[in-house]
């Protein structure tokens, strides 16, 4: 399993992303392609044999498309500077639920498990498990494992305040105010570059994720 490759064609086009220099490089995309998916797919046989909850799927089912969606946006660029792929049961990279996240990029190569941006009714079970059973979440948000391996629980959108209908005082209350919940952990390209010895560093790391990923999808679908 080759990351390094990946790597130096994901440098390449972040220095060069338009479409004549990608058709003169396809061969090289192809690949770095292929090596991704092998990773991928390495992943998905090795968490499923460690969460039951992983239904079998593929490598195509997880990794998100490399050409961007430009319609409306003001960059551009027609190619990610990154690969992709979301592990999760019901649906892989579709799912609602919570997952693996890989991310291979140069300057940017990590790692998340958890839920983005969950429903409505996902969410709202969410802050009720952290109003009434607070001890309960932070047994598992706040594991000494997860801690040491991905630091704390953390999300990409939080609002200002407690929302509606919550208690201002909970002990829970800057989680509350989490509109989604992801661990992650981030990989320097030495690191990243290392091929089947940071592919094997990414597994014992989601794994140690395994408790908290069932955990959220148990309360999200309960």
């Amino acid at each position: 399993m080759r990351t390094d490759r990946i790597l130096t064609f994901l440098e390449e086009i972040r220095d060069n992303n338009n479409r004549p220099y990608f058709q003169q490089h396809k061969q090289d995309y192809e690949r770095a392609k292929a090596d991704f998916e092998e990773i991928t797919s390495y992943l998905i046989a090795e968490l499923r044999a460690a969460d039951p909850t992983l239904e079998p799927m593929t490598a195509k089912d997880c990794t998100y498309r490399f050409y961007r969606d430009t319609r409306f946006s003001e960059d551009k660029s027609p190619y990610k500077r990154h690969f992709g792929a979301f592990i999760a049961p019901h649906g892989a990279r579709r799912s609602l639920l919570s997952g693996y996240y890989v991310h291979i990029q140069p300057g940017g190569s990590m790692i998340a498990t958890g839920v983005y941006c969950p429903e409505k009714g996902m969410l709202k079970k969410v802050r009720d498990i952290i109003t009434n059973f607070y001890d309960e979440w932070t047994s598992v948000a706040e594991n000494k494992e997860l801690l040491q391996t991905f630091g704390k629980v953390t999300c990409m959108n939080k609002l200002k305040r407690v929302p509606l209908g919550y208690p201002a005082d909970c002990e829970g209350i800057e989680y509350l105010k989490m509109k989604d919940f992801m661990v992650c952990k981030n990989y320097t390209d030495k690191e990243a570059g290392n091929n089947e010895q940071f592919v094997e560093q990414l597994l014992t790391d989601l794994k140690t994720s395994i408790p908290w990923n069932t955990y959220l999808n148990r309360i999200m679908t309960d």
